[in-house]
Formats: C-alpha cells, sequence, structure tokens
C-alpha cells in the first residue's frame, strides 16, 4: 500500500524492503525481510556491490515472482539459490560478471523471462535447456558464447531472443516449425549465412542484423550495395518467399528493411535507414 502527499510518501515495509537499489551494498541481510518476507512479490537490488547471494535465496520469498539483480559484481550464483520455490518468473541478472549458471535455473518452472546480457558467459550448460521449457524472452547479449546450443532456438514457446555481440558465427539448424519467435536480434556478429529452418520462423516480426559481414560501410554509414544484398538473399532459404526487387538507389542502397515472408511482415534491421524487398 502507498500513500503520498504533496511533499513526501508513506510506504508498506514490503515495499520498501523490496527496492534497494544504488545502496552500495555487498551482502544481503535477510534478517531484515524476516516479518514480512511473505508479502513480497518484486525485489529489486539492481546497482550495488553485490558478489554473491545466500544460499536457497528464493526460499525466503514464497511469493517472489521478479528479482532483479542487475549491475552487480556476481560472478556466481548458488546451486540451489532458486531452492524448492517455483514462483519466480521474472530474473535479471544483466551487467554482471557471471561466469557460469547454477545447476538450479534449470529448475525454475515459472521462469518466463530471463536477461543474461554482459556478463562473462562463455558456454551455456546442458541442465540450461530445463529453463529453455518456460522461457518465452532470453536476452544473451554481450557474451562470448560464439554458438549457441541447439536447445535455445528449438524452443517451441521462446518468443523474443537476443544474443547481440556474442561472436557467433553461426546459427543451429534447429528452429522448430510452428516456432513461436517473434523477435530475434543478432546485431555484431560474424554471421555468414542463415540456416534453413530459419523458414520456420512464420511469426517474425523484427529481426536485427546490423553489423553482419556482408554489410558495407560508405563515409561511416552502414550500406549495402544492391548486389551484396541479392547475394545474401540468394544465399539464404528464409528468404526464398521474398519477391528479391530491391529499390534501386545508385550504387549503394541505405539499409534497415520491410521484407515479406510468408507469416508476416518482418523488420529486418541491418543500419538505420530503408531497403524494401518489394511486392511483386
Amino acid at each position: 500500500m502507498t500513500t503520498s502527499s504533496e511533499n513526501d510518501s508513506a510506504l508498506c515495509p514490503a515495499h520498501t524492503c523490496s527496492v534497494s537499489t544504488d545502496q552500495g551494498l555487498s551482502e544481503i541481510n535477510l534478517d531484515s525481510f524476516a516479518d514480512h518476507a511473505h508479502l513480497i512479490y518484486s525485489l529489486d537490488f539492481s546497482d550495488n556491490m553485490l558478489q554473491s547471494l545466500p544460499a536457497r535465496f528464493c526460499d525466503n520469498f514464497p511469493s517472489l515472482t521478479l528479482l532483479n539483480l542487475s549491475n552487480n559484481k556476481l560472478v556466481s550464483l548458488p546451486d540451489d539459490f532458486v531452492g524448492d520455490t517455483n514462483t519466480l518468473q521474472v530474473l535479471i541478472l544483466a551487467h554482471n560478471q557471471l561466469q557460469t549458471l547454477p545447476l538450479g535455473i534449470g529448475k525454475c518452472g515459472s521462469l518466463t523471462f530471463l536477461n543474461l546480457s554482459f556478463n562473462k558467459l562463455t558456454s551455456l550448460p546442458d541442465y540450461f535447456a530445463g529453463a529453455m521449457k518456460t522461457l518465452q524472452v532470453l536476452n544473451l547479449s554481450g557474451n562470448p558464447l560464439f554458438r549457441l546450443p541447439a536447445f535455445v532456438v528449438s524452443s517451441s514457446v521462446l518468443q523474443e531472443l537476443y544474443a547481440n555481440q556474442t561472436g557467433m558465427e553461426e546459427l543451429p539448424d534447429a528452429f522448430p516449425e510452428h516456432s513461436e519467435l517473434t523477435k530475434l536480434h543478432l546485431h555484431d556478429n560474424a554471421i555468414g549465412r542463415l540456416p534453413a529452418s530459419f523458414m520456420n520462423l512464420t511469426q517474425l516480426v523484427d529481426l536485427d542484423l546490423t553489423g553482419l559481414k556482408w554489410i558495407e560501410l560508405q563515409d561511416s554509414k552502414a550500406s549495402v550495395t544492391s548486389s551484396a544484398f541479392s547475394a545474401f538473399v540468394n544465399a539464404n532459404p528464409l528468404l526464398e518467399r521474398i519477391d528479391k526487387k530491391v529499390r534501386h538507389y545508385d550504387s549503394f542502397t541505405p539499409i534497415g528493411a520491410l521484407v515479406q515472408f510468408s507469416g508476416g511482415i518482418c523488420s529486418l534491421w541491418c543500419g538505420g535507414v530503408i531497403i524494401s524487398a518489394l511486392d511483386s
């Protein structure tokens, strides 16, 4: 419950203690939550100095659905940090120093949103496949992964995948039929072609390929020649259903695009301005 006046506001203890951002915290004192932990559904400890979490952390908050630990100094999490609690839906761990993921991450049966961006992850363990059974949004951007396991893209429930700046050279050929993926951001990677199963992404409406190696630069602006764009289209099975005409802009065409897929319109971001793949 929150009450407010022109000059101040009064928050119930559960609300006050659930938000502790930018406090310079190096550890979490669970005793301070003892009287009202069961009331807390959201915890925000972002922008602190946390290096670790207590074991079975989430068990202390039986109603917890959102946990934000972004912008701390976490190197690892206890394998049992989720404990037996199965209520966590949103977990934000962006901008830490995580090198591994805890075993418990694969046992979060309610987790739908996970942000792991800008950590130091070099691989995703096999047990992470458990989390992919429920995840709808996954952000892996800014980790030196270099490859994605097939179980990430083969998810039939994933709706948004962000894997920018991961060093990937190729995608697994494992996109499932009837994929629910609507957003796929892959900018600033080294991907040279798209796999055949990419054709299964009939729900895709937002595809970001900015900075891929078939993009050329002219006067510090991303652009692609008509021939380079046509070569990319012709080399990728996904794009076989697109009419391959490109609006003519002399030798260079500014980038960004609307592409017609069999399942709908896809925004293809490859720079900042507009190319069009036009209907016949």
